[in-house]
């Protein structure tokens, strides 16, 4: 009976230091904040319904808190994605690219504030668009948002960020029973080179 009761006490005391430093939403924020850049590789798959296989593309992004995403797609081609507070550039390969600002295109410029503030835990736009739940177990934590206002609503079922000191995976999951999951490596938060500043103009 000593021999269990000791168990049980090791692992109460296992939970209530896994459980009772969980991190809030706002010391999330906090810790996103404190790198000005943060640079990553990430590879992407998204599972489609009646496709055998997942649709894989691979590419690097740079977050600037002055200058906003960049975010490159370099396989199976290279689609270039350029997001700040004024308007989203889009391009395919050598085509021209695509311009969105909130006065052509109000509603899915919404998208690119609501991205941004995925990437970068914005309590206050977060909180006004999901309802959140953010748990953490050791270092791990895990946001689940789950959109309560149209039309993200009718797009989305959840998206789930898991992360420790950076963003590590996002998966979203669709009203259409579709998947996207996207996973980040190779972190890197120096000050941008000359040559990655001009990639956000």
């Amino acid at each position: 009976m000593k021999k269990y009761i000791i168990v049980f006490i090791s692992f109460l005391g296992l939970f209530f230091a896994t459980f009772s430093q969980a991190i809030t939403l706002e010391e999330l924020q906090q810790q996103f904040s404190k790198n000005e850049i943060v640079r990553s590789d990430f590879t992407q798959d998204r599972y489609i319904n009646g496709l055998p296989n997942s649709l894989h593309s691979t590419g690097k992004m740079i977050l600037s808190q002055k200058l906003g995403l960049w975010w490159q797609q370099s396989t199976p081609f290279v689609m270039t994605l350029k997001m700040n507070q004024q308007r989203m550039e889009q391009s395919i390969e050598d085509q021209k690219p695509q311009i969105i600002t909130a006065e052509n295109q109000p509603q899915l410029f919404q998208f690119n504030h609501l991205l941004t503030a995925i990437f970068t835990a914005d309590k206050k736009m977060l909180e006004d668009n999901f309802d959140i739940t953010l748990t953490q177990q050791n270092r791990q934590w895990t946001l689940l948002l789950q959109p309560k206002l149209a039309p993200l609503n009718k797009i989305f079922k959840q998206i789930t960020l898991n992360g420790e000191t950076y963003l590590q995976k996002i998966i979203i999951d669709d009203m259409q029973n579709d998947k996207t999951d996207i996973s980040f490596s190779n972190h890197q938060t120096t000050p941008l080179k000359k040559n990655e500043q001009s990639l956000f103009k």
